[in-house]
């Protein structure tokens, strides 16, 4: 519930296509459930895309797109005016299987009443995701300490992107879920768990498959990461169990159609962006270097159409917690650790970078920060696990995941502030904002709830997920008493005897051993 309330305050505070190329997204959700799941080529948006059949309530223009200083007011709302129009849409030949969920409603009800259903229907799939992850954790993380990173990964701009009409969203929820699942079920401990984790992971595995192209990089990479180097006990009680192959076929088969309809459909002619400007190679890479200063920030929370700054302070704030995680795991990280490090960030970071000025002449800088957080979300996971599994004992692991929670939460209220007070009343310049530039009362565009009600689910789903991670960051105490991997709170003892970490110990599974000389 508290993951739900995060999101759906977003859904019910923007306006009409006030998330990136929510617009697109709608009419192929529309034109996948009236019939038209695979249309042809067509030159709908900078050269690329296709044409749907949609109702006439829901094609509007969007006035306001990047210029965070206009509200939303000049944009006419949607309507109940069911006439058919054919709309361009520059997601027009995606994967159907997320529009084919959320479409009915935009058909049936076009207007406020069938955008908010489907923006709540996604949601709530993005929200059953993430609250999975945090159960994953609490029955398998060994001292909880990857609820840090699950507060690290869940950023502003996850919950943002996963209320609106855009397969992105629930890509950020699949790769936050699907890692947390792979850890401990591949590299881990499941504690009895395993039917719990490979539901997550077989469910989230197969979002993965189907939501985006670039889904399926993530898909891949997760597995290669945590599979190497290859040992039979990391795979022989996984592939023993039944329960394994349903979820192993069913991934690899989604998997097959997903490449099969790119290359089909040709989804990976995205337009053309470059603005006829022809870059060397290496003027490509300095663009490209210079440009994941802003992806940085993009992942965390740069919202409206990428128009909307929070102060940098909140930023830095984020930057900092994500960094300590990892920088701390890496230093008490075996080797094996490090090079499974070094190919999540290939994959989140190298991959796509690569890609991007490899067809920079084609298509110019398309790539944002929200495209790669379902695999840095990966990382972050990973080094909380890191993290816990050689280093911070109990103590140590609750304070960390208190901090954490303390210091990120907050800025996802503030960034809905933000957000708000662009959509209502547009934003003034850094330099002549105050406290008043924020209030949610004021402005010519309000939502069609109110103001207040966002902002009051925002909140609700903070204390409820506060709530929940600060109580669960404690393990039980017979837990700790009577597990031979939980270290007691005082001068590294377990059960009144000395720890010890011999070579052997750090060369297993990394968990303490008991000295009784």
């Amino acid at each position: 519930m508290g993951f739900f309330l995060m999101i759906a305050s977003w859904s019910l505070a923007a306006p009409y296509d006030g998330s990136p190329d929510e617009f697109d997204h709608v009419v192929r959700a529309v034109g996948v459930v009236s019939g038209e799941v695979a249309p042809p080529e067509a030159d709908a948006k900078r050269g690329t895309g296709a044409f749907q059949t949609v109702p006439a309530g829901l094609v509007r223009a969007n006035c306001w797109a990047f210029d965070p200083m206009k509200s939303a007011a000049c944009a006419e709302p949607p309507s109940a005016d069911a006439t058919p129009v054919v709309a361009p849409s520059g997601a027009g030949r995606y994967y159907p299987a997320y529009y084919a969920v959320v479409g009915l409603p935009l058909k049936w009800w076009p207007g406020w009443s069938g955008l908010l259903i489907a923006r709540l229907l996604s949601g709530a799939l993005s929200a059953a995701l993430l609250a999975g992850a945090l159960v994953s954790i609490v029955r398998c993380s060994r001292h909880r300490l990857m609820l840090a990173g699950l507060l690290v990964a869940v950023t502003p701009m996850a919950t943002y992107m996963a209320s609106a009409i855009n397969p992105n969203g629930m890509e950020m929820a699949a790769g936050v879920a699907f890692f947390t699942a792979l850890i401990p079920l591949l590299v881990g401990r499941t504690k009895g768990a395993t039917t719990g984790l490979l539901w997550l992971a077989g469910l989230s595995g197969l979002a993965l498959a189907v939501l985006r192209a670039s889904s399926l990089l993530w898909l891949a990479v997760g597995f290669i990461a945590f599979l190497v180097p290859w040992r039979s006990q990391n795979l022989r009680p996984l592939l023993s169990r039944k329960a394994t192959w349903p979820w192993v076929i069913g991934i690899g088969a989604a998997g097959l159609s997903a490449v099969v309809w790119i290359l089909a459909m040709n989804t990976t002619d995205l337009g053309d962006y470059t603005g006829g400007r022809i870059l060397t190679a290496s003027q490509a890479w300095m663009i490209e270097a210079e440009n994941w200063r802003g992806y940085l920030d993009q992942m965390i929370g740069v919202t409206g159409w990428l128009d909307t700054r929070m102060s940098g302070v909140f930023y830095l704030t984020w930057q900092l917690a994500a960094g300590a995680l990892l920088l701390a795991s890496l230093v008490v990280a075996r080797r094996i650790d490090r090079w499974r490090m070094l190919l999540l960030l290939g994959g989140g970071v190298l991959v796509p970078a690569y890609m991007e000025v490899r067809f920079a002449n084609e298509t110019g800088f398309i790539t944002q920060g929200r495209y790669v957080l379902p695999m840095l979300a990966g990382v972050v996971l990973f080094a909380a696990f890191v993290l816990e599994e050689r280093a911070v004992a109990a103590p140590y692991a609750r304070t960390i995941v208190r901090l954490t929670a303390l210091l990120l939460l907050p800025i996802h209220l503030i960034c809905l502030l933000y957000t708000m007070a662009r959509w209502q009343r547009g934003l003034p310049e850094v330099g002549e904002r105050g406290i008043t530039s924020l209030d949610p009362r004021l402005g010519d565009w309000h939502p069609i709830v109110g103001s207040a009600t966002p902002i009051v689910a925002q909140i609700l789903g903070l204390l409820i997920v506060g709530a929940l991670v600060w109580i669960v960051s404690v393990r039980p105490a017979a837990e700790v008493m009577t597990s031979p991997s939980a270290e007691s709170e005082t001068n590294g003892r377990v059960d009144g005897k000395a720890l010890t970490r011999p070579e052997s110990a750090i060369a297993g599974d990394g968990s303490p051993t008991v000295s009784t000389a």
